[in-house]
């Protein structure tokens, strides 16, 4: 064999990778991929937690609108009524905040953007599902809207109109008063 043959054959021989260097890139494709996804899913959720309180907000502007023409918050008797179908709290056909959308306060209720059983501890327990909740007292003077079972991210800081620190199911609530508690 001449020296260009051996060169030739070396050279063939160290072309590629050895089975160790692509199990390497293969563990490092893979490790970025779990951080990639792990990332996305806690930012899909932070996602969903902003379309609930912007939600909230924006039903919280609807009732209060309702009640400065009405004289009265939307009547539900003292009864709990539910954006999601199967809740124990009930369906109401989809008006779960009645004559909302009649009195063309908005254009339409919405429903939690990840609908259905709760991974709440709190709430996976007694079944509870991820929705809102609306209830006015017997005479129209008083309202409060949950998002039931529904935070993904981090509990916000306490305050009297976003986080309900008495019951743990609730995730955020908004009221027409301060000084509604829970037991109300």
């Amino acid at each position: 064999m001449n020296t260009q043959e051996n060169k030739k054959l070396h050279a063939s021989a160290t072309k590629g990778f050895t089975l160790i260097e692509l199990l390497v890139v293969i563990a490092i494709i893979a490790i970025l991929a779990t951080t990639v996804i792990a990332t996305l899913g806690a930012a899909r959720a932070k996602n969903r937690d902003a379309v609930r309180y912007s939600d909230m907000i924006q039903l919280r502007t609807a009732i209060n609108r309702y009640f400065t023409e009405n004289g009265s918050y939307p009547n539900t008797g003292n009864v709990w009524y539910s954006s999601e179908a199967g809740d124990v709290f009930g369906n109401n056909s989809g008006n779960w905040i009645p004559g909302l959308v009649a009195a063309k306060m908005i254009p339409g209720l919405p429903g939690d953007p990840l609908p259905g059983l709760s991974t709440n501890p709190n709430c996976t327990a007694a079944g509870y599902k991820r929705d809102f909740l609306y209830k006015s007292d017997a005479t129209g003077t008083h309202f409060k809207l949950l998002a039931n079972c529904s935070l993904e991210g981090n509990y916000p800081a306490a305050t009297n109109q976003w986080y309900d620190v008495t019951r743990p199911t609730w995730a955020i609530q908004t009221t027409d008063n301060a000084t509604v508690t829970s037991a109300w």
